[in-house]
């Protein structure tokens, strides 16, 4: 079945239509004064447009494209390349090419390049830099292409259908291990053992020698026996944290990449990775829950490394104006040793949602962001139900009070900054 003939004028560029008109003025022009030399000129311009619009509405790309993006998934400013594999199979030689990737502003500006062949057939590859400023999962593509005649007069623009997805992780901080994280051995290493955290009384203790680490002295059991009694070697256990990024959208101001909730991902990533690699069994949530990968089906259990990021990475500010359910999500969930809290602007009854959090738990850590930092510029419109600057001041203090360790985060603090601070409270204790 032929394809029928396209308007030639909606073909023509602007160049083409200039050309076009001005041959039709001068032909007009020319049969009323009677010049034909002229009158041939105004046909040769008319008919350059025309033909140019009629070559490229008949021309038959026949083109084949395949792309991948490599890697598929990189961290917030790393680099991706994306590959285009070109080929070309026709009788006939086009016009010039001219391609454009269709781009996500994120991903860095769209690439353009452009194509000349007179050969029938051919194959090009063309790669290209992108670079993620934005969290989240984008769509490279499709590709399109535009056809136009040597001389610029007409152009047509068709695109291809495939696409190709990538995915912009949080920016991940290497960490540096922290001495008392959660309570060490003699090695030091950040390692609990089992000390009848969780209701269990099954520690081995025996009368100090000299030369045990006074690190080892078991107080309970010291006050007990009216002399100093220490831990005997205990059988490790799995080491387990539950990870609670405050994901309210009331919680936070900023907006963007420079938000105090991305930089809250980027800090509880971070955290994340650490304590995976430390060899802790983690369980991530948000202020509604446990975060759900809907590609991994994950239900708030122990995750893994590609688990995590994947969540952070999918993770958006919650309507929740409050802690109560990521409170009963991590009550409902796996038992570990070991909460780690990443927290906007924080309410007394917020506090309370966390102090009732780990009350299973031994130990406690909270980075708390003093958000207000962040509001300056275009941030998150004022919301209902935003603590004040009172209440969250008291909730810190309530906290502290309930035996957590808390940092607060003021814009400008670095990642690593944060962790050195909580660090340097675990070698006070």
């Amino acid at each position: 079945m032929r394809i029928p003939l396209r308007n030639p004028w909606a073909l023509m560029t602007l160049r083409g239509k200039v050309t076009f008109v001005i041959g039709a003025v001068l032909a007009a022009l020319s049969v009323l004064l009677g010049q034909r030399d002229a009158l041939l000129v105004g046909l040769l311009l008319l008919l350059v447009p025309l033909g140019a619009a009629v070559f490229v509405d008949r021309t038959r790309l026949k083109l084949s494209c395949e792309r991948k993006v490599s890697p598929g998934r990189a961290a917030i400013g790393e680099e991706m390349t994306g590959t285009l594999a070109l080929d070309r199979h026709g009788k006939l030689p086009v016009g010039v090419l001219r391609f454009e990737d269709r781009i996500p502003a994120a991903l860095g500006p769209r690439p353009r390049f452009t194509l000349q062949n007179l050969a029938a057939e051919w194959h090009r590859e063309v790669s290209y830099t992108l670079t993620g400023s934005q969290r989240g999962r984008f769509q490279t593509g499709p590709l399109l292409v535009r056809v136009s005649d040597p001389f610029g007069m007409a152009a047509l623009d068709r695109q291809f259908n495939a696409t190709s997805e990538v995915m912009v992780t949080p920016r991940i901080v290497p960490l540096d291990s922290m001495g008392n994280a959660g309570g060490t051995g003699s090695t030091g290493e950040a390692r609990p053992q089992r000390l009848g955290l969780s209701g269990q009384d099954d520690i081995l203790v025996r009368s100090y020698v000299r030369g045990d680490d006074v690190r080892r002295i078991h107080w309970r059991s010291t006050a007990r026996h009216g002399e100093l009694m220490v831990r005997q070697e205990e059988q490790a256990w799995d080491p387990s944290a539950t990870v609670v990024l405050d994901s309210r959208g009331v919680a936070h101001r900023g907006s963007g990449p420079e938000s105090s909730f991305e930089w809250a991902v980027s800090l509880t990533a971070s955290l994340a990775v650490h304590f995976l690699k430390e060899g802790y069994a983690i369980t991530l949530f948000g202020a509604d829950g446990p975060l759900t990968d809907p590609h991994l089906g994950d239900l708030g259990k122990a995750t893994s490394r590609r688990e995590a990021i994947t969540q952070l990475t999918d993770v958006t500010l919650s309507d929740s104006t409050d802690l109560r359910r990521a409170a009963e999500a991590t009550l409902r969930g796996v038992g570990s040793q070991m909460t780690i809290a990443v927290l906007g602007q924080l309410s007394s009854a917020d506090a309370a949602h966390l102090v009732e959090m780990n009350r299973n738990q031994a130990y406690a850590m909270a980075w708390v962001l003093d958000v207000e930092g962040w509001a300056s510029g275009n941030g998150h419109p004022e919301r209902a139900g935003r603590p004040t600057p009172e209440d969250h001041e008291l909730a810190e203090n309530v906290l502290r009070d309930a035996g957590w360790r808390v940092v607060r985060v003021t814009s400008g603090m670095t990642v690593d900054d944060a962790w050195a601070r909580m660090s340097r409270m675990g070698e006070q204790l």
